[in-house]
């Protein structure tokens, strides 16, 4: 009947009362097996028995007849208590008295261990003797218990117990406070637990982004079916399923009164279809509760989605008061801050008498509050970054550059976190998997691609910084670049060429050959200087956000390269760096932290998610401060001079970003990419901060095979800007 019944009620979104069973304790079969009454059991990780502890009490012992054990009665009851940490109840059910075995049978004997193991999560047991005193057949020991449990911690208990000789070996006079010293004989143990709601989730402004929602399970009881046909018929329509499907799920009924799940509907829908269920005979409907996503897909990938607890997943949190059909964060926040939005179970371990009465409370563990987690999002620009990439692969990431806050975070393809949540059929979750697409990979924090032109950035700070150039130094573009020979050739965007440039214009009009030849003489300078810069800006590494999974990307050097390929590093890798292909590899997120700490005049800051934290009412109760990662080492005046350069990249006529930037009513930054993609269409970037006087958000965005970054990816940053700006 519990099997059915848990079907009824689905998975509940508390923590449910934990009662986690010792390792390896064998199925009901076993436990009722008439001829092996005691469960064999797989032993506990780690068990000790410790010797008499220091200072212990010697042993006071008579002159021994002359055919008697060898063994000294602490030896038997060392032998008993490892016995107990292995799970070996007949054995030590045979080392009993012949008294204490009338007193107890054996399996009432091996249920006071089992229960006291499945109810304070058992992990280790550490017996001391602390005194010992043997006269002719009786034995008075003395000892200490520690019960190292993943529930209450360490359980210390003080006990006493007599031993008595039986043809020639030590037996245990046995009695329930050998468990626990608050046990008696008729005592039973009781879990007494409290369950926590899980925390919700909320943009910035206390939008619902992840909440407690309900779904209807719809059920079938086979033995008041009316008309079957009719049921069926319905059924399929309703839940939108096979007729034999449904019919499959109830038949397995074992009893005609048993409530068999067929399938679940939405609180909208039941209430579409209630008139034709309702007058169904044999359907019933029942509600229970499941976490709800109200933005779906829009942010999916930010908040991931829960699940029941998996096999890999408990083994790890079993310590933490988890149990089988616990409902746990699988990805995103929900994964993230499971601590946080999930609390800690409560729980009294009591001995209880025959008459249900609370008789001791042996150990006491305090329930931890659930928290709600209150994001950095805002969730109209969440919107409209998801809204900008309909219909192509790519990502957005918007940071405030002033402290590293996550503004938005979106990726496309995407999936919806409800449906992972109801469910997905075996198909449906391959078809998942086998998407090209991709939506289950987070684009925003997870891509690893080529640059492009954004990383023209990098390579002029790290040209002025050497002092290998000034941001007047001189270049001319005549369409292409030959500086280490016409058999490897760099071509400029533009075949005519740019003509004269400065460093300054070259970074406006993005010129391939103003920035080989920059890359060509940095080489010869110190040819790790662009990586060691790429890495100033963030590159290469994990950006630290926690809440979501990150790529750290690539930063290739003479070292990698040595390593790796088992190559030596050639000038032409550095030229191809310096115009952002090659091995380098980014991910949005990063490039969105090199432009951020650009507009943030050379501060760069951790990326954070988690605005505060706490209960109800109370968002602000735990609020998370910026953290400062490091500053560039650029002098003003040169970061000043990117930071022009920027500006006119998108607001000056013949900056690669003017078409589609120039016309907005405040000044914005940027730098366009478009990056090599041998065999496909190169993939469009742009990176940008608004206002450019007074920054107050940095954005990254990637078009997957987009094309040009001027043409594809700039107007999204538009979009994103002109909705956090309130421009549109």
């Amino acid at each position: 009947m519990r099997n059915a019944d848990r079907g009824t009620t689905g998975h509940r979104l508390t923590r449910r009362a934990f009662g986690a069973r010792l390792l390896g304790a064998l199925p009901l079969a076993a436990l009722l097996s008439a001829c092996f009454p005691f469960p064999s059991r797989e032993p506990l990780p780690v068990i000790t028995a410790a010797p008499p502890a220091p200072g212990a009490a010697p042993p006071e012992a008579s002159p021994a007849p002359a055919a008697v054990s060898s063994r000294r009665p602490e030896e038997v009851w060392f032998s008993f208590a490892e016995m107990w940490t292995r799970g070996e109840y007949e054995a030590m059910y045979a080392l009993l008295t012949p008294a204490a075995r009338d007193r107890t049978g054996p399996d009432r004997f091996a249920r006071y261990y089992r229960e006291l193991g499945e109810m304070a999560s058992l992990q280790r047991v550490i017996v001391e003797v602390t005194s010992s005193l043997v006269r002719e057949d009786l034995a008075q020991i003395g000892y200490r218990s520690l019960l190292v449990t993943g529930s209450f911690g360490t359980i210390t208990q003080d006990h006493a117990l007599t031993m008595e000789r039986h043809q020639n070996d030590w037996l245990v006079d046995w009695h329930p406070g050998l468990v626990l010293s608050e046990l008696s004989d008729g005592d039973s143990l009781d879990l007494e637990k409290t369950d926590n709601l899980r925390g919700a989730i909320y943009d910035r402004e206390g939008s619902p982004l992840a909440v407690l929602g309900s779904r209807v399970v719809v059920g079938v009881v086979p033995g008041e079916i009316e008309d079957e046909a009719t049921l069926l018929s319905v059924l399929a329509e309703v839940l939108g399923d096979e007729p034999q499907s449904i019919k499959d799920a109830y038949v397995k009924a074992l009893r005609p009164d048993w409530f068999m799940p067929v399938g679940e509907l939405s609180s909208e829908q039941v209430q579409e279809h209630y008139a034709r269920l309702s007058t169904l005979g044999g359907v019933l409907l029942r509600e229970r509760a499941v976490r709800y996503y109200p933005e779906g897909a829009t942010t999916s990938h930010l908040t991931g989605y829960v699940g029941v607890i998996s096999e890999s997943q408990l083994g790890t949190m079993r310590a933490e008061g988890y149990v089988e059909d616990d409902v746990v964060g699988q990805t995103g926040l929900e994964q993230s801050f499971e601590a946080e939005l999930a609390g800690q179970r409560g729980a009294r371990l009591l001995v209880r008498s025959s008459s249900r009465e609370v008789r001791a409370v042996v150990a006491e563990k305090t329930a931890v509050p659930s928290q709600n987690l209150y994001t950095t999002i805002d969730l109209d620009l969440q919107r409209a970054a998801m809204r900008a990439l309909e219909g192509v692969r790519g990502a957005v990431v918007a940071l405030d550059p002033r402290n590293g806050q996550v503004l938005a975070v979106a990726a496309n393809p995407t999936f919806d976190a409800n449906a992972m949540v109801q469910g997905l059929s075996g198909s449906a979750w391959a078809e998942l998997l086998a998407d090209e697409g991709r939506p289950l990979v987070n684009r925003a924090t997870q891509s690893e691609l080529p640059p492009g032109s954004v990383f023209k950035v990098v390579t002029e700070s790290a040209a002025l910084d050497a002092g290998v150039v000034n941001p007047d130094s001189t270049f001319f573009c005549p369409g292409s670049w030959s500086g280490l020979g016409e058999s490897w050739t760099v071509k400029c965007w533009l075949p005519s060429g740019h003509g004269t440039l400065t460093l300054e214009e070259g970074l406006v009009h993005s010129c391939n050959t103003v920035f080989a030849e920059v890359g060509s003489r940095l080489d010869g300078h110190d040819r790790d200087a662009l990586p060691r810069w790429a890495r100033e800006y963030g590159f290469g590494a994990s950006p630290g956000l926690r809440g979501l999974p990150a790529s750290t990307g690539l930063v290739p050097d003479t070292a990698w390269r040595s390593r790796t390929l088992g190559q030596a590093w050639f000038p032409g890798d550095t030229v191809n760096m310096a115009i952002g292909q090659g091995a380098l590899l980014v991910t949005p997120l990063q490039v969105a932290g090199m432009i951020a700490a650009v507009a943030a005049q050379g501060r760069r800051y951790r990326p954070y998610l988690a605005l505060s934290f706490g209960p109800p009412g109370n968002p602000s109760s735990t609020a998370t401060e910026p953290e400062l990662v490091g500053e560039l080492p650029l002098a003003e005046y040169h970061l000043s001079s990117i930071r022009q350069s920027l500006v006119d990249g998108c607001m000056s006529y013949g900056g690669t970003a003017y078409a589609s930037l120039g016309s907005l009513p405040v000044p914005v930054a940027g730098k366009t990419g478009t990056a090599e993609n041998p065999g496909a269409a190169p993939h469009a970037w742009f990176a940008g901060y608004a206002p450019a006087d007074d920054p107050v958000i940095a954005v990254a965005v990637v078009v997957e095979y987009g094309g040009q970054g001027s043409l594809v990816a700039a107007p999204l940053f538009r979009q994103v800007i002109e909705t956090y700006l309130e421009l549109a």
